[in-house]
């Protein structure tokens, strides 16, 4: 498809009338202070200005030509009505304005625009016993409330449209931040930006307490008028809550770790950090979990510990699936959040070599030790072929380095007798040979011992 070029004459036309717009403009002055462009609507060619006062105010338009007529309307520019103007060339100044007027110019050639009048003097930023609204819920978020409102500021466009101008606020207050790095809360001072009825728009609840104070609005900050209004000391009731957990017990390198689950018994340390003093009631509950239903509501079964306090010690002895639940409660029991925590308690495991290598290839089965996962009792005995007791011990974690007297035995054939039980309640009893194997040379270097029949 070919679109025709447009014409050099109709370029230069346009960018004629383009400059005749941009030099086409206002000047808005007079009041007390300088007055405030607070919207600029290029859709409707529309600038709304704030004045302290009328006093002295004038507005001052500078054409193109020595030919234009001012008029103002009040709810659409299709109603004007003429006023007079001082002209002085092409450029000509209306006085004596009316606050809540829209003024403009008509020129030959010009596409007229609007300049509305609003005198901020008449909307001041005045608020008294500014508090936290009783309809608040203070957990999460909180409403600001005042015996007194903010009076609205409106403008009109050209073509009819009341439309507010909103005023722009900060609340500011105190409250607490979590550090994820130092795991623990840290005061920080929290600002929020409003626009429009500060009253009606929640803000985040702080988590100390605190007073809240509520900013002029920045047409007010502009003209330095308006003081900051604040609550008196809010007692927040906002809680946040964050949970951890750690193992107490060690992990061993003979551990089994073919399948999920800790191994039992394992000591869980369990600790929850609040915002104190706000957060004052701490609650620990642990639930076995019932593995023949879904979606259980834990909550409707009773708890096999219940602690009140932040931090809690359990050990896990049986097989299973567990919840830890923490709970938390600001001072007056208004606000709770909760956090929890699911595990799972291994069954039991336990595998006997029956080879190793003392003295031989250090690091390298040179231990006689079971493989294992959450045996809650154990006790091992090794014995001679004479039936001589050479070692004993109770930790599965552990096991015998092929000493017997301070020395290594002789390679050969000895028994084990095993005697244990499980997180899930099986008894274990184990015996049997234990091959060791040691190198002639480890024999003939004198480290070997000969054990006592």
């Amino acid at each position: 498809m070919h679109t025709k070029p447009i014409n050099k004459a109709l370029w230069i036309l346009l960018a004629l009338m383009f400059s005749v717009m941009v030099k086409a403009q206002y000047t808005v002055s007079g009041g007390n202070g300088t007055p405030l462009l607070a919207n600029d609507d290029t859709r409707d060619r529309l600038q709304v200005y704030l004045v302290s006062g009328m006093s002295g105010v004038t507005i001052k338009y500078e054409g193109t030509t020595a030919k234009h007529q001012w008029y103002r309307y009040k709810t659409k520019a299709l109603e004007p009505e003429a006023i007079p103007s001082v002209q002085n060339g092409t450029t000509s100044t209306v006085s004596n304005l009316t606050e809540g007027y829209g003024y403009f110019v008509q020129e030959e050639g010009v596409l007229s625009r609007y300049v509305w009048i609003i005198d901020y003097s008449l909307y001041p930023f005045a608020l008294s016993n500014l508090r936290v609204s009783s309809s608040s819920d203070g957990c999460s978020t909180i409403l600001l409330a005042s015996d007194s409102e903010l009076p609205h500021m409106y403008f009109y466009t050209p073509s009819g449209v009341q439309t507010e101008l909103k005023r722009t606020m900060t609340v500011s207050y105190n409250t607490l931040e979590w550090n994820e790095d130092a795991k623990s809360f840290s005061d920080k001072k929290s600002e929020v930006t409003l626009s429009g009825n500060p009253f009606t728009q929640s803000v985040p609840a702080p988590l100390c307490d605190t007073e809240i104070c509520l900013s002029p609005d920045t047409y007010a900050e502009h003209f330095g008028i308006g003081q900051s209004v604040c609550t008196d000391t809010y007692a927040s009731l906002a809680v946040e809550l964050h949970a951890d957990t750690s193992m107490v017990s060690e992990t061993a390198e003979n551990m089994y770790t073919g399948d999920d689950g800790l191994s039992a018994p394992v000591t869980v340390h369990f600790r929850a950090v609040a915002n104190d003093p706000v957060a004052s009631l701490y609650i620990w509950k642990i639930f076995q979990a019932d593995t023949t239903q879904k979606d259980q509501d834990i909550t409707a079964t009773e708890p096999l510990v219940r602690y009140t306090g932040p931090e809690i010690d359990y050990t896990f002895a049986n097989a299973g699936e567990f919840v830890a639940q923490v709970e938390v409660s600001d001072r007056s029991g208004t606000c709770t959040t909760s956090e929890q925590f699911s595990l799972s308690i291994s069954e039991s495991y336990l595998k006997v070599p029956n080879v190793f290598s003392p003295g031989t290839t250090p690091g390298i089965n040179d231990e006689f030790r079971v493989a294992y996962k959450s045996l809650t009792s154990f006790h091992c005995w090794i014995f001679n072929r004479w039936g001589k007791q050479l070692y004993e011990w109770t930790n599965p974690a552990e096991g015998w380095d092929g000493k017997q007297g301070g020395g290594y035995i002789d390679p050969g054939v000895y028994f084990y007798v095993i005697e244990a039980k499980g997180s899930d309640g099986k008894k274990y009893k184990k015996s049997g040979d234990i091959n060791v194997l040691r190198s002639k040379s480890g024999i003939a270097s004198g480290t070997s011992t000969t054990p006592t029949n």
